[in-house]
């Protein structure tokens, strides 16, 4: 089985993989080498954790391309690294996590999965002449300056310059060593922030908190709001994602700090937690989607761990009244807010017509169709009509019948229902009828023998209501000349 690797940067360097052996190459079998140590055996995604040579990729080949991957427990494969060794092969040991969901470095969405269980970290040696011919470089990481990312290469694509023959670099699909694999076990779940609210405008403040401590020991807490969008920017061939060669916009902030955030700012960790953090929205930062991001950071400014990022929207979201009718209601939804809304399957782009059906009330949650954070969540309802019936005129009909004039003067349609007793009898339902909202009607029925007398009442049954909610609207007497 072919499957590709599900990049979780901005490299997308195809490889051919089985199902439960991770990372299977057309590499000569005989250049293997031992699994690689890990610094940890079990860790939750955004842990971060060490990757170790047992040696050296071969000297013979140079400089060469280290490639980090790890399939977990469904058989998917995340890329964790991509790294370059040193003229003689070496490389030292790489600081890598399983992916969290947020926005990566180009500020594409992210909504990692990486399923709980046993899985493994696999490596191996690439030859970077392999690797130069599949197309330019661009930047791995937005700060990890000297590694390198490649664009995919399809090993089935005639038209791929790593299949030529000619190309001394395309020797056994450039792979010059595999490691064996490195068993790893994911357990827990991602760190999770708390964010209110998760909709705001420009010069606007959210406050964000910790629902989980820090998965390993850290002295400093980053806080970033970075903008998730799809992007189409490749990267930039400078390797510390500034996109000018340098990475002056990053000094002080620790290692992967983000340059395109619109908010960076740090707080003091304690016993592994960090205090709730009011976060200013600059006045001039772009309506649309963004991630709150938060780094757990150790004394050298390194990344020990990273919280799954908390969605937030810059703009705004309004919902008018219900307008309501019989089938249900419509609500029209205005804002400044400019990216794609979901409810349900259903997708919403501002200004809109919600169209909802039924009776109500209707609980509505709006949701960002690329990141899923809630913009809007609210119960609308129509107000129940007043029903109501009046009876002016009651009488007994010349044949002995019990008369009652009925008048709906409520808001909505309903029914009359007249119901008489008569010698010390139980009432009885003798007429009903449906009277709409001004309208007028004689009900008629039983029967008074002359010189007796009856008792009559009219009942009021909303539509939809059960027999045990009919309300007695008039009761009267009536009595029959002898």
């Amino acid at each position: 089985m072919i499957r590709r690797v599900l990049v979780t940067g901005s490299v997308t360097l195809a490889v051919m993989l089985t199902s439960g052996s991770g990372l299977a190459l057309a590499a000569a079998q005989d250049d293997t080498a031992a699994a690689p140590t890990l610094s940890a055996t079990s860790v939750s995604p955004g842990t971060s954790f060490t990757v170790t040579p047992p040696q050296p990729c071969p000297s013979a080949s140079g400089a060469q391309d280290v490639f980090v991957t790890y399939t977990d427990s469904e058989d998917t494969t995340y890329q964790l690294d991509l790294l370059t060794t040193d003229d003689s092969g070496a490389w030292d040991a790489t600081t890598v996590r399983l992916p969290v969901t947020g926005p990566d470095e180009n500020g594409a969405w992210n909504s990692a999965g990486v399923a709980a269980g046993p899985g493994t970290v696999d490596v191996l040696c690439l030859d970077s002449a392999y690797m130069m011919a599949a197309g330019d470089a661009s930047s791995f990481s937005s700060a990890a300056p000297g590694r390198i990312g490649q664009r995919m290469i399809d090993p089935d694509d005639p038209d791929d310059p790593g299949d030529d023959p000619d190309d001394p670099g395309d020797d056994e699909d450039g792979v010059t060593l595999t490691y064996a694999p490195a068993a790893l076990t994911v357990s827990g779940n991602p760190a999770r922030v708390n964010l209110t609210p998760s909709l705001v405008v420009p010069g606007g403040t959210v406050a964000v908190s910790p629902v989980d401590v820090c998965a390993a020991a850290a002295t400093t807490a980053r806080i970033e709001v970075s903008p998730a969008a799809l992007s189409d920017d490749g990267g930039d061939d400078s390797g510390d994602g500034s996109g000018d060669g340098s990475d002056d916009d990053v000094a002080g902030l620790g290692a992967e700090a983000d340059p395109n955030a619109i908010v960076t700012t740090e707080v003091d960790i304690t016993g592994n937690t960090w205090a709730a953090t009011q976060l200013p929205i600059p006045d001039d930062a772009p309506l649309g989607d963004y991630g709150v991001t938060v780094d757990c950071l150790d004394a050298a400014q390194e990344i020990s761990s990273r919280y799954e990022s908390a969605p937030l929207a810059l703009g705004t979201v309004t919902a008018g009244p219900p307008v309501c009718s019989a089938k249900g209601a419509t609500v029209r939804l205005t804002g400044t807010y400019p990216d794609t809304l979901m409810t349900g399957d259903d997708e919403l782009d501002l200004p809109a017509t919600l169209r909802l059906s039924g009776a109500g009330p209707w609980p509505v949650s709006l949701t960002s169709a690329l990141t899923d954070g809630v913009v809007l969540k609210q119960k609308f309802s129509c107000p129940a009509p007043d029903y109501e019936m009046t009876v002016p005129k009651t009488s007994v009909s010349s044949a002995g019948a019990v008369r009652a004039r009925v008048c709906n003067t409520g808001d909505a349609a309903a029914r009359a229902v007249l119901q008489v007793a008569t010698r010390g009898r139980a009432f009885a339902t003798v007429e009903r009828q449906v009277l709409e909202k001004g309208e007028c009607a004689w009900l008629d029925g039983g029967s008074v023998k002359r010189g007796d007398s009856a008792r009559g009442r009219v009942l009021l049954d909303p539509p939809g209501h059960g027999a045990t909610d009919q309300e007695v609207a008039h009761s009267f007497t009536v009595r029959r000349k002898g």
